[in-house]
């Protein structure tokens, strides 16, 4: 089969295109907002420290005090009371300092997992548009021949269930389309289906907005397809499960 360097060509700018939407709106957003709730992270923890450091010294400065006016009889006591208070700081700031961690971390992941669901949508949604952007005439024809040869790798029990199929079923055998299809290419995929020993008169052609870039063939219950959108929700599903699993 031919290249259509054409078609690479366009498929190439419209890659470029993608990447750079996503630099301009989505990248740079997101580096934006993340290095603001790392600020946010870091002067809470030095709010922290400041506060340990505070305790630290009003414990020392009552330690100093109660040394000056107490007698030495006293001073154990005093000493007691000091480690008693210290630890105690010590510990209410260390909680604190746990909860917001925690806190903070349920947040960033939280956060983490929220843009990149948005990151899967939003780049499920401009593929799917470019790719509905760069359909031409060539590119259908690449479909149709694409569709063509998958048709031909029907094996024998495939065909079998295909051929027990319409003589079960008085339906018509419906084939759909992203775009309208040629007379010419009609009789192409009438004849690949023949060759397959499909021989069904009851053929009927449907434009389809629903498939991107895509044919699609009914044979009664059997389906045969070939169509970008199933790529692009497979796309979907793993950029989902990537954020479940994040």
């Amino acid at each position: 089969m031919l290249i259509n360097w054409f078609t690479v060509i366009a498929q190439i700018i419209n890659f470029l295109i993608l990447v750079f939407l996503l630099q301009r709106f989505l990248y740079k957003p997101i580096m934006q907002t993340i290095k603001k709730r790392q600020t946010m992270i870091d002067a809470r923890w030095e709010d922290a420290e400041i506060a340990q450091e505070e305790a630290q010294r009003e414990a020392d400065t009552y330690r100093q005090q109660q040394e000056e006016t107490m007698t030495a009889q006293m001073r154990n006591k005093v000493e007691q009371e000091h480690s008693q208070l210290l630890t105690k700081a010590r510990q209410e700031v260390e909680e604190m300092q746990k909860k917001w961690r925690e806190a903070l971390l349920q947040e960033q992941n939280y956060f983490i997992r929220s843009l990149r669901q948005q990151i899967a949508e939003q780049t499920y949604v401009i593929a799917r548009q470019a790719l509905q952007d760069l359909a031409n005439a060539d590119l259908e024809q690449q479909m149709i021949t694409s569709f063509c040869q998958r048709l031909q790798q029907i094996d024998e029990n495939q065909k079998q269930i295909i051929t027990q199929s319409l003589q079960d079923s008085h339906q018509p055998t419906i084939i759909k389309s992203s775009f309208e299809i040629s007379p010419e290419s009609k009789q192409q995929i009438i004849k690949a289906l023949q060759i397959q020993a499909i021989n069904d008169n009851l053929l009927k052609f449907e434009p389809s907005p629903d498939l991107i870039c895509g044919i699609q063939v009914k044979l009664a219950a059997y389906v045969i397809s070939w169509n970008l959108d199933d790529y692009l929700q497979t796309l979907e599903s793993r950029f989902q499960q990537l954020g479940m699993n994040s």
